[in-house]
């Protein structure tokens, strides 16, 4: 989902690049994402990485693509009925092309990882600049369909995690998350395979939900993490996480950035234990309501009277609702985990109350939703801003507004009245 960045002049950019077939219907779709809409079932996420490979750098893109769900040779599908053109240039904006090209989409380029299928190609590093960011479209050939997705990049970084990345244990292809299953083994490496010992710290701290969009009070003093324990790994050499803990590798002690992850169990992103699915609910309950869901002795006969009494007794109703609540718990797990769990993000939560935004612009700095044709309101943006943080790259956080509130309850109530899933 966050791959839907809207940017009009791209297209004059990438013209050289895209495929020659066009339809009429692909034409108006263009014209379509130009105006700042897209179809959500086309490619509904993509994630992206690059790892230095001295002269060049190595781009990765895992696509979800929804249509070809159940096909037995996904990747080879999606070779035969996508085409995927680049451009790279010096900054977001910017008017001139440092490099372009179409990705060559091979066996050796392509590659099935689950229902999802990975991309890998290389750029050049230019001379002139030490940053940029690459534009990649991904066109539907049969419908004409278009999706842009971005990946800013670093050509001369002394990031850890800009030259090693976390491999499964066929280390083929970075994993393009921030969560590994508990005694899954892994290895941390870059291309060249260079041999190097990491530091680990493990910490135990329980994070806090996200507060809510229009919480504008002061942010109190921020707590330390306390480290549980540290230990030592080398590159290349398998390893397993065996607790539910946040993992920050680094190249030394003084390091200030590396690869953050969190240990999970093997259900995640799914929730299905009573003492996890009740958590999410803050986001759709008052005080009081969570207080009576953190107290008793049989927590799943609490949280089904819960849902219950909210949808007035209608089983039915409260079972549709359930299913599309944590639905949204689950995809924002997914899509939004971070150094703490999906649904406790700011992403996460704005996802889980009003679902998949309309539309997503994202620049360097910052990444604005919009949802539009609601009951409740006619355009709503939650705006982003991307903060420094050292366990992740991708850390953004929600700029609150007062002026959330008369759309937010609204929002909230049709939860709790099992109007959402209809």
């Amino acid at each position: 989902m966050r791959n839907l960045i809207i940017c009009a002049f791209v297209f004059g950019l990438l013209a050289g690049c895209a495929s020659s077939e066009k339809s009429t219907r692909g034409k108006a779709q263009r014209k379509q994402l130009e105006d700042g809409e897209y179809d959500r079932e086309a490619i509904i996420t993509a994630k992206s990485k690059f790892l230095d490979n001295q002269t060049t750098l190595r781009v990765f893109l895992e696509l979800d693509v929804k249509r070809l769900y159940g096909e037995i040779t996904p990747a080879t599908k999606f070779s035969s009925q996508f085409t995927i053109g680049f451009v790279v240039l010096n900054e977001y904006g910017g008017k001139e092309a440092l490099q372009r090209g179409n990705v060559p989409l091979t066996p050796e380029s392509v590659q099935q990882r689950g229902k999802q299928v990975l991309i890998q190609f290389d750029v050049k590093k230019p001379e002139s600049t030490t940053t940029g960011v690459l534009l990649a479209e991904i066109t539907d050939i049969s419908t004409g369909q278009k999706v842009l997705h971005d990946v800013p990049l670093r050509f001369n970084s002394t990031k850890l995690n800009d030259r090693f990345a976390v491999f499964g244990q066929q280390g083929k292809a970075p994993i393009m998350r921030h969560y590994q299953y508990l005694n899954d083994t892994f290895q941390i490496r870059d291309l060249a395979g260079t041999e190097k010992t990491l530091s680990v710290y493990r910490y135990s701290h329980d994070f806090e939900a996200a507060f809510s969009p229009m919480n504008i009070s002061p942010a109190g003093a921020k707590k330390n993490l306390e480290i549980d324990s540290t230990f030592q790994v080398r590159t290349n050499t398998p390893i397993a996480l065996d607790q539910t803990r946040l993992y920050f590798f680094a190249e030394d002690t003084s390091s200030v950035n590396g690869i953050g992850l969190i240990g999970v169990n093997k259900r995640f992103p799914r929730f299905t234990r009573p003492e996890q699915l009740t958590k999410p609910l803050v986001y759709m309950s008052t005080n009081d309501e969570i207080r009576d869901l953190q107290k008793p002795d049989e927590p799943k006969k609490a949280l089904d009277r819960y849902w219950l009494r909210l949808m007035a007794g209608n089983q039915q109703t409260a079972r549709r609702t359930i299913k599309a609540y944590y639905n949204r718990v689950e995809t924002a797990n997914r899509l939004f985990t971070t150094y703490k769990e999906g649904w406790k993000t700011d992403m996460g939560m704005v996802y889980i109350i009003f679902g998949p935004p309309n539309k997503v612009v994202r620049s360097k700095e910052k990444e604005v939703w919009t949802y539009t044709q609601s009951a409740n309101f006619s355009e709503i943006n939650f705006n982003f801003v991307k903060r420094p943080n050292q366990f992740i790259e991708d850390h953004y956080e929600l700029v609150r507004y007062a002026e959330y509130e008369p759309i937010w309850y609204p929002t909230v109530e049709e939860w709790r009245t099992g109007l959402v899933g209809r």
